[in-house]
């Protein structure tokens, strides 16, 4: 386990490290690759960094400690991004595609046919992770038969209903607000359109009885995108701007591709492109 880098001068020669508890002291004749993931598992980078996911920790592992980014950090390492986060949305698409998500406004917010992580982001960042999926019986019944690789996140429905009132007021939402979400919705879902948020036509029907909702509050988690600065052939960058001689970096730990919102396999991109590239780099 790394704990600390060794430099000769200004340039990184070697490691120190914890082996089954004893310290190790390795040297790099050619140079050092950090490669040690985000810091999702690190609370108080995240609270200080990435405040918005504070306590929502998904898709990561703990050895995920932001190591990498603070032994970089100690030797005048510049770092982009740091507030950058995924945000993943826990509920099959399959079911969100053939419903129509609202806030605890009772107030549709996104199309429910975009990328998960859009929703996700959405969600956590600009609704205080409220978030329920209105659906009728037929449509529920036809997500649940369909071909899913997301068959684990399929979910009960939390409340049912005969009528949209009915289900407003068991949901707990102001009185009326579902029902006209629902009207509007209705009112060109008859047409297969929605001119509203723009869901394609093939998922857009009338909402009809019976009808449910499923509680998604709090269904989200994800991980940090920020870290080290690097180059394109992965050097790492002092503050300066200028490489650090004989250290480089790839993976989460950097910043990388997606700060603006990840995509799923981002981060084997990002992992074995720029890894590639830091080895290909150090031996040099």
């Amino acid at each position: 386990r790394v704990q600390t880098l060794v430099v000769d001068g200004d340039r990184v020669v070697g490691v120190l490290a914890k082996r089954y508890g004893k310290d190790v002291a390795i040297r790099a004749r050619k140079g050092v690759v950090l490669a040690m993931g985000s810091f999702a598992y690190n609370n108080e980078m995240v609270r200080s960094n990435a405040p918005r996911i504070f306590g929502h920790p998904a898709a990561s592992i703990e050895a995920h400690d932001g190591r990498a980014i603070q032994i970089g950090q100690a030797l005048g390492a510049d770092t982009a991004h740091m507030d950058a986060t995924e945000v993943a949305f826990f509920c099959d698409p399959q079911l969100m595609v053939r419903g129509i998500l609202v806030n605890g406004r009772g107030q549709r917010y996104i199309p429910e046919d975009t990328y998960p992580g859009r929703i996700g982001q959405a969600t956590l960042f600009q609704q205080d992770n409220q978030a329920f999926l209105v659906i009728d019986e037929a449509a529920y019944e036809e997500g649940m038969n369909a071909e899913s690789s997301s068959a684990q996140l399929r979910a009960q429905p939390t409340w049912v209903a005969e009528t949209v009132e009915e289900l407003e007021a068991e949901m707990g939402l102001p009185h009326g607000s579902l029902q006209s979400t629902v009207d509007l919705y209705n009112r060109h879902a008859t047409e297969g359109s929605d001119p509203v948020l723009g869901k394609k036509p093939e998922w857009v029907k009338p909402i009809v009885g019976p009808f449910a909702a499923i509680d998604l509050r709090g269904r989200t988690g994800g991980f940090t995108l920020g870290g080290l600065k690097t180059t394109v052939d992965s050097e790492v960058l002092h503050v300066s701007g200028a490489p650090i001689p004989g250290l480089f970096a790839a993976g989460r730990c950097t910043s990388g591709v997606c700060a603006g919102g990840y995509a799923s396999g981002t981060s084997l991109g990002d992992g074995s492109f720029f890894g590639r590239r830091a080895g290909i780099s150090a031996a040099r």
